[in-house]
C-alpha cells in the first residue's frame, strides 16, 4: 500500500527547476541553493516509505435500545494509524444520511460514532472510508476498500398481558384452562365423589350443605390446565412505509419503520408472550415455506424462532402449489398489509377448517401530507380496497389487530379477543 504524490509534490519540484535555471541565468547562489532544497524535498518526499505499518479498525459495541424499544441505537469506533501522516480524514456514510468527514491531526485517529436506526433485521449501517495526508500534503494514501459496519438487529418484544386464544385448547398440560376437568385450573363445579376423586378434594361444607344421606360426599372440581398450538404465518410480499407518497419511490433507509419493521416486531412480541407460557408456537414465510420453523417450546426453540424471524424480508411473490399447514386446533396469527387478495383467501381456508384466525394488520400508520392530486386519488383506491378486504376477513368470523396503534388500544383489543373465547 503506497501513497499517491499530490500535486504539492509536483508544484515543489517544477517551483525548484525554475529557481535553477534562474540561478543559471542570473548568477545567483541563494536562488540555487533554494530551487536545490524543493528538489530534493520534493524527491524524498516522493521516495518515502508509505502505508508501512498502516491500520484501520472499525469495532461495534453492543446494541441500545431507547425507551420507545423501537428506536436502536448502534455504538462503534473507528480506529485508524498511519505512520508518517499529518492528518487522518474520516468519511462515514449511513443509510438514508449526509456524509460526515472527521479530520485528525496526527498519524493516530480513534473516532466514535453513534447510528442509530429505527429498522430491524440485516441491515448496513455504516461505511468507512479513511484517507491519510502526509507532511506538507506531499501524499495522500487512501485506506481502501471502505468498510462497512453490519448488524442483525432483534426486534422488540413488546409486553403482551392479554392473548387470543383456539376455541379449545389441544395440549394435556399448560397454563391456559381447559374445558375437561383436571388439576390446576379455576374452580369448575361441585361435584359427588365418585371413583377416581382424591380425598383431599371433598368439600366438607359442602357435604354438609348438599348430603342427603349418611356417605354423601362432595369433591369441589377445577378446570385442568393445557397449552396450545400458535401458527405464526408471515407474509412478505410488501415492505412499505406509512408515507403514502414513498409507495412508489419509498428508501428502506428513512428514519421511518417499514411494514416489515413492523411484521418482526409483532412476530416476535406475539411469540415470545406465547413461549413464556409454554405454548407451541411454530413459524412460517409465505414465500419461503421451506425456512419454516416447525411447532415447539424451550429456550432453543425461542433462540430459534428469534433468527428466523430477524432475517425475514421482503420477497416477490411467487406461485405457491400449497397452502402453508398448520397444526389441527392451531390458533393461526396471519400477519400482513392485506394490500392483495392472498391473505384474504388463506384466513378463509383456515377459518373453514376450524382455526381460530387472527389478522394482525401491520401496515404502518398512515400520513398523507404533500400528496399530489393523482396520488391522493389512488391512495383512495389502493386503501379502499384494502379496507373491504379486512371487513371481508372480519365476516369469515376473524379476529383483526391494528399492531401499529396506541399501546392502550392494542392492549384494549386483545383483552376482547381473550374475553370473546372465554365466553365461548
Amino acid at each position: 500500500m503506497r501513497g499517491i504524490p499530490s500535486p504539492a509534490t509536483a508544484a515543489g519540484i517544477g517551483t525548484g527547476v525554475i529557481l535553477l535555471a534562474a540561478a543559471l541565468g542570473f548568477g545567483r547562489v541563494d536562488l540555487a541553493v533554494a530551487g536545490a532544497l524543493l528538489v530534493v524535498a520534493a524527491a524524498s518526499a516522493m521516495s518515502a516509505r508509505r502505508g508501512v505499518g498502516a491500520r484501520l479498525r472499525v469495532e461495534r459495541d453492543p446494541v441500545r435500545r431507547d425507551g420507545d424499544g423501537r428506536t436502536v441505537e448502534v455504538p462503534a469506533r473507528i480506529d485508524m494509524t498511519v505512520p508518517e501522516a499529518e492528518a487522518l480524514v474520516l468519511t462515514t456514510t449511513a443509510p438514508g444520511r449526509r456524509t460526515r468527514r472527521t479530520v485528525v491531526a496526527g498519524p493516530i485517529a480513534e473516532v466514535p460514532v453513534r447510528v442509530r436506526t429505527v429498522h430491524s433485521g440485516d441491515q448496513d449501517l455504516l461505511t468507512v472510508d479513511a484517507l491519510a495526508v502526509g507532511r506538507d500534503g506531499a501524499w495522500t494514501l487512501g485506506l481502501g476498500p471502505g468498510q462497512t459496519v453490519r448488524a442483525r438487529i432483534d426486534p422488540h418484544a413488546r409486553a403482551l398481558r392479554d392473548l387470543p386464544l383456539p376455541r379449545v385448547p389441544s395440549g394435556l398440560t399448560g397454563a391456559h384452562d381447559a374445558p375437561r376437568p383436571g388439576d390446576g385450573g379455576e374452580f369448575r363445579d361441585i361435584h359427588p365423589f365418585a371413583p377416581g376423586d382424591r380425598l383431599q378434594r371433598i368439600d366438607w361444607k359442602a357435604t354438609a350443605r348438599l348430603g342427603r344421606r349418611p356417605g354423601d360426599l362432595y369433591v369441589r372440581r377445577t378446570l385442568a390446565t393445557s397449552d396450545i398450538d400458535v401458527a405464526l404465518v408471515l407474509d412478505d410480499g410488501d415492505d412499505l412505509t406509512g408515507v403514502l407518497g414513498d409507495w412508489v419511490r419509498g428508501d428502506p433507509g428513512a428514519g421511518v419503520p417499514t411494514s416489515m419493521d413492523v411484521a418482526r416486531e409483532a412476530a416476535w412480541s406475539l411469540a415470545t408472550a406465547y413461549l413464556d407460557r409454554a405454548d407451541q408456537v411454530s413459524f412460517q414465510v409465505l414465500s419461503r415455506l421451506s425456512s419454516a420453523v416447525p411447532r415447539g417450546s424451550g429456550a432453543r426453540h425461542r433462540e430459534r424462532l428469534r433468527s428466523a424471524i430477524a432475517v425475514v424480508t421482503a420477497q416477490q411473490r411467487m406461485v405457491r402449489s400449497r397452502t402453508p399447514i398448520v397444526p389441527a386446533s392451531a390458533l393461526v396469527v396471519l400477519l400482513s398489509t392485506f394490500l392483495d387478495d392472498e391473505p384474504v383467501r388463506l384466513a378463509g381456508l383456515w377459518r373453514a377448517g376450524g382455526h381460530r384466525v387472527v389478522a394482525v394488520d401491520v401496515l404502518p400508520q398512515l400520513r398523507t401530507e404533500r400528496l399530489r392530486r393523482e396520488e391522493t386519488a389512488a391512495s383512495r383506491i389502493v386503501l379502499g380496497a384494502r379496507a373491504d378486504r379486512l371487513a371481508d376477513v372480519r365476516a369469515m368470523g376473524a379476529d383483526v389487530l391494528v399492531w401499529d396503534a396506541e399501546p392502550g388500544a392494542r392492549a384494549a383489543a386483545l383483552r376482547a379477543m381473550t374475553r370473546q373465547r372465554r365466553r365461548g
